[in-house]
């Protein structure tokens, strides 16, 4: 390790919270004294995702199709299985192909999954593949309120990611089936060095880790749809949350003197909102010039990007004026407040507030609605689930210290703004993209129910998973509308093996099917053989 990267290493340590070091000793304990975690060890090497037999997989084949095709058409199928299986038929040479493969590789199905699921969508990212979160509603009195808590926030992530940068954090483990067993933990490496770009053909998620470059030491903030460098390590130096709130303050200002005006350089997010081939052309017309290009470098390098959001007028308001019940007006805020997160709410309100290709985007807007969105090729939800705990703790811990004044702070650099070079033919696409933007977020319809009967201890308290539980009862809810059940896809885990991310399970079992129809009106079954044959 050089000088430079041994100084910052010791800053970094330096400024790393108390309460993170707690939760991971404490963690760390619990893993050591848990007879179950012990008896795994954590320094070898995960094994590789096995490859099932060709029967295996043909037999499980055959059992999703069962519940959802007609009699004729399944033994259809049954014919072109038999063929496929044949001795020295097409089946017996893809499979070795397949282990042959599998040789070769990490996890032999990651590429292809990657690929498949995601960057050979061309579908926009907005609304289709990046996933919004909320977090706790803030309560702001005034912008100070808003900038000291995106400040905290900020730090907050730069204590996460010295630990992931370390690879101090402590490995996860199992908490059922095999439980203590180690699970894969790639995907936290990536959270804050990746970055999906925009193709013709393909997108391609490149990461800066593999990168000769010099590690960023920048976020962006964007501001008005106006786009700011912030660095938030200045010559080794970590920024404290006093200085982190003043920088903010400055991009605030700036960006509200600039809105509306030739020197506001606004609305170029739109375009990352676009169809994954359409912004990829208007990305390589953007490249054409040397000030866009490193616009567009300083946003792909980025450690991650704040949008420091306006308030939204939204419907809520209007509706909660007529609503009596309070569980239902808290259902509506949310629902509000997780379309803000989505897509911004419409192009008039927060939608151009946003760059989608970046892996993480923390929303903070000047009402308190606060929460995150993400692109979903580079990592699942638990992991950024682990994030979003981890910066509760840290920002509850700090709450109740101090905001201390640092004396340096005019001497740090004014954040410098991304002054974009539009041509018209970029103009037209940024005018198309608002638009059809708009179009999809009307056209997307959610509501949030608040169901309060019981909980997931029920599920538990009847010896059934939650998560079965949840399945069996969509499965239940679609029959009922359809009278026919559909291919289902619900996510499962494979960080059980090296490179895991996830595979599918399809909940239209043979078995769900018959315990719905024992629940049909015309069942002869009780209320007892029915709970019966549920468990």
């Amino acid at each position: 390790m050089n000088d430079k990267a041994t100084r910052r290493s010791l800053i970094l340590e330096a400024n790393k919270s108390h309460c993170l070091v707690k939760y991971i000793e404490n963690l760390l304990k619990k893993q050591r004294e848990d007879p179950d975690y012990v008896k795994w060890d954590v320094t070898k090497p995960l094994p590789k995702l096995p490859i099932p037999s060709l029967k295996q997989t043909l037999e499980k084949y055959l059992g999703c199709l069962m519940p959802i095709l007609s009699d004729k058409a399944y033994q259809s199928t049954q014919k072109i299985v038999k063929e496929f299986i044949r001795d020295g038929g097409v089946g017996e040479k893809l499979q070795n192909l397949l282990i042959k493969e599998s040789e070769t590789k990490e996890n032999w199905v990651y590429d292809w999954w990657l690929e498949d699921m995601y960057l050979k969508n061309k579908l926009p990212l907005p609304i289709n593949s990046n996933p919004g979160m909320i977090f706790p509603k803030e309560k702001f009195n005034d912008e100070d309120d808003q900038l000291k808590f995106a400040a905290r926030l900020i730090s907050g992530i730069m204590d996460y990611k010295f630990f992931i940068d370390q690879k101090k954090l402590p490995v996860d483990r199992c908490s059922w089936r095999e439980k203590g067993q180690p699970l894969c933990m790639e995907q936290y490496y990536r959270l804050f060095s990746s970055y999906r770009v925009p193709g013709i053909d393909q997108d391609k998620q490149v990461n800066s880790n593999n990168s000769l470059l010099v590690e960023p030491e920048h976020v962006i903030v964007i501001s008005r749809n106006q786009m700011f460098v912030l660095d938030v390590i200045v010559n080794f130096t970590r920024l404290s949350e006093d200085q982190l709130y003043h920088q903010l303050k400055r991009i605030k200002r700036q960006s509200e003197e600039d809105e509306n005006t030739s020197n506001g350089f606004a609305d170029v997010g739109f375009l990352t909102s676009l169809p994954r081939n359409e912004w990829a052309k208007a990305r390589l017309e953007l490249l054409r010039d040397s000030t866009n290009r490193d616009c567009i470098d300083m946003i792909e390098r980025c450690i991650f990007i704040v949008c420091l959001d306006k308030k939204v007028n939204h419907n809520s308001n209007k509706e909660n004026m007529i609503l009596e019940n309070e569980s239902e007006m808290s259902s509506i805020q949310m629902r509000d407040y997780v379309l803000q997160m989505l897509h911004g709410c419409s192009s008039e309100d927060n939608s151009g507030n946003r760059w989608f290709d970046k892996t993480m985007q923390f929303v903070i807007s000047e009402d308190g609605v606060c929460g995150l969105n993400y692109e979903h090729s580079i990592a699942e939800g638990i992991v950024v689930i682990q994030l979003s705990e981890h910066l509760f703790r840290y920002i509850e811990e700090k709450r109740k210290q101090k905001l201390y004044r640092m004396p340096s702070i005019c001497e740090l650099p004014v954040p410098r703004k991304l002054r974009w070079i539009v041509s018209e033919p970029i103009s037209a696409q940024i005018r198309e993209a608002k638009s059809s933007f708009d179009r999809r977020i009307d056209d997307l319809d959610l509501f949030v129910v608040k169901f309060e009967k019981f909980g997931r201890d029920f599920p538990k308290m009847i010896k059934a998973s939650p998560d079965s539980f949840i399945q069996v009862m969509l499965q239940f809810a679609y029959y009922r509308v359809h009278n026919c059940l559909v291919s289902t896809y619900e996510s499962a885990s494979t960080r059980r093996f090296r490179h895991g991310r996830v595979d599918n399970i399809r909940a239209n079992s043979c078995e769900a099917l018959a315990w719905i129809k024992s629940m049909q009106p015309n069942s002869t079954f009780t209320v007892i053989n029915n709970f019966d044959f549920f468990i």
